[in-house]
């Protein structure tokens, strides 16, 4: 840390001057290099420091511990915002208004004393101007006011604990985020919606879902499938695809969270690394009980209070475009800070740690918002970086009707779904099960993405209790030979008698026959009722039309 001469180096001689006038020194020094070395001479050597607490106000002696409690220095701007500005100003306005005299704040009180500095350091944002007690004050004033300075780096994160009519409609969190992203990667497979078939989800989780795939390479920025990446993901265990999934998202440095949080807009990319804004939200959990719901509104108020710079920090909060939504204006200043950063820490606890598997989520009622929040059981691997410990489950069996109904519930192996699914038409979700018919239309899709019929026999015979006789048979069918039946709508049409076909088969009208299935009857083109009717007519033969019962109009 830098020393009160080091402090002092650049400063101007009216400044100096000013100081050793507060501090009622002798100071005749015919320059602003002599003044600063005179300066920190004489203030130790008069022992005043060591009475800084009967000569500072309540206020002042505030400011310096709080700052001492900080190992000695924090950001400038939450300095400054906590115990108030120095007015800027050159030497002459100095020596002309004497702001020493009757200081605005307790940082000009203390700034006019040398007692604080401020100085460019480098920190986790990269290089920021700190408010910092020179080190050698620091060691010779600071323990007669602050006497049980704790000699930490970091003090214990406080947060209330909720009330219990914050936490009476839980949110568990759990480990859905695996069957989700079965269903997603399944679905753009095979060409659908996926979206559709995803049991409660709607944005933002639907779209962090997309974006954390596109994170994890399992799809491309078109949201196309990689289908090599696809096979080496289907390929981990359990818990390795969920750390898959939890780091894609941690240690990505393209993803700004920011741009997911509802009711703001950022213009252009920011020019922040979304990494460290993600690790300094998380870092506080880690001093969290997990056994403990707490209050929402208090951990964003205590981020507000100890490190609000998480995001932005000093000209940042004027330099960053980020607009309302609602009325079109742009959110800069401290004063913006509950807009941009307070529901950025809400939508990353109610966002993507609830979808991870790593906060449980609490409210007064079932639609009601947000109040509370626990730390999951998870929460600990995931910050270790460690392989999640979940649960050995032996895994449910396939369910097959004979109608060609499959069930799946939410334990069977994700691997077996996904291929599944790409056998079968979706049907509805319900009950904690998913639901898929094999049809004649699904086996000639999968068969045209490259999936053999082969393939679905073995993994129902492999993961099926039993597969019904008839289903066995037309599978094995289908395998060797085919459709074996087809089902469509077509126009027939019925003649009088085997001698008027003879007669229609001679005339122009003759084209648009396409088969003939008896004596009397044929299948005709779509939408040639009319053309049909007028040859047969001019063929000297009235048409009738049947309805659905067979009557004649």
């Amino acid at each position: 840390m830098t020393d009160l001469r080091q402090s002092l180096i650049k400063s101007e001689f009216s400044y100096l001057k000013v100081v050793a006038e507060k501090w009622e020194l002798p100071f005749d020094a015919p320059d602003a290099r002599q003044g600063m070395e005179l300066l920190a001479e004489t203030l130790f050597a008069s022992n005043k420091l060591a009475d800084v607490g009967n000569i500072l106000s309540a206020e002042e002696v505030e400011a310096l511990i709080w700052l001492d409690d900080r190992n000695g220095r924090e950001t400038w701007d939450h300095f400054t915002r906590r115990f108030g500005e120095i007015r800027e100003m050159g030497a002459g306005r100095l020596d002309r208004e004497r702001p020493d005299l009757a200081p605005i704040s307790p940082v000009e009180g203390l700034w006019y004393r040398a007692l604080i500095a401020r100085g460019f350091f480098e920190s986790e944002s990269g290089l920021l101007e700190f408010a910092y007690i020179p080190e050698d004050i620091r060691e010779f004033a600071l323990p007669l006011l602050n006497p049980d300075r704790k000699e930490t780096t970091q003090e214990t994160f406080l947060c209330r604990k909720a009330a219990s009519r914050e936490t009476k409609e839980h949110q568990p969190a759990s480990t859905v985020i695996l069957d989700h992203v079965c269903t997603i990667l399944a679905g753009l497979r095979m060409g659908h919606d996926p979206l559709e078939h995803l049991p409660g989800v709607t944005d933002p989780e639907s779209s962090f879902y997309q974006v954390l795939l596109v994170l994890a390479d399992l799809l491309d920025e078109k949201l196309s499938t990689l289908p090599e990446n696809l096979r080496l993901y289907y390929d981990l265990a359990e818990p390795d695809a969920l750390l898959k999934l939890w780091n894609s998202w941690l240690v990505s440095d393209t993803h700004h969270d920011l741009n997911m949080v509802e009711g703001i807009q950022i213009e252009g990319v920011p020019e922040l690394d979304p990494i460290p804004v993600r690790q300094r939200l998380i870092a506080p959990l880690k001093d969290l009980d997990p056994q403990v719901w707490w209050s929402m509104e208090s951990f964003i108020s205590q981020i507000k209070e100890r490190f609000p710079d998480f995001l932005r920090s000093a000209g940042e909060y004027e330099a960053m475009f980020i607009k309302d939504k609602k009325n079109g204006t742009f959110l800069t200043g401290f004063s913006s800070w509950d807009y941009v950063e307070g529901e950025l820490i809400r939508y990353i606890l109610t966002g993507p740690l609830h979808w991870l598997g790593l906060i449980d989520l609490a409210g007064a009622a079932e639609d009601s918002p947000i109040l509370a929040f626990r730390v999951e059981k998870l929460f600990q691997d995931f910050v270790d970086g460690g392989v999640p410990s979940l649960p050995i489950a032996s895994p449910d069996p396939i369910q097959i009707r004979s109608k060609g109904e499959i069930r799946v519930t939410m334990d069977v192996a994700h691997k077996i779904r996904y291929l599944i699914a790409r056998f079968c038409e979706w049907g509805p979700y319900k009950a904690d099960s998913y639901y898929y018919f094999i049809t004649p239309a699904s086996l000639t899709r999968a068969e045209k993405q490259g999936l053999k019929v082969s393939h679905l026999l073995s993994l129902l015979k492999n993961h099926t209790e039993a597969i019904p006789p008839n289903i066995l048979v037309a599978l094995e069918r289908w395998y060797k030979q085919g459709i074996q039946a087809s089902i469509s709508q077509k126009t027939i049409m019925r003649l009088g008698s085997p001698a008027v076909l003879k007669a229609l088969k001679r005339s122009p009208a003759e084209r648009y026959i396409l088969e003939q299935l008896g004596p009397t009857v044929v299948i005709i083109k779509e939408g040639s009722e009319e053309k049909i009717s007028q040859a047969l007519v001019e063929l000297g033969f009235f048409v009738g039309n049947e309805d659905q019962t067979g009557s004649q109009t």
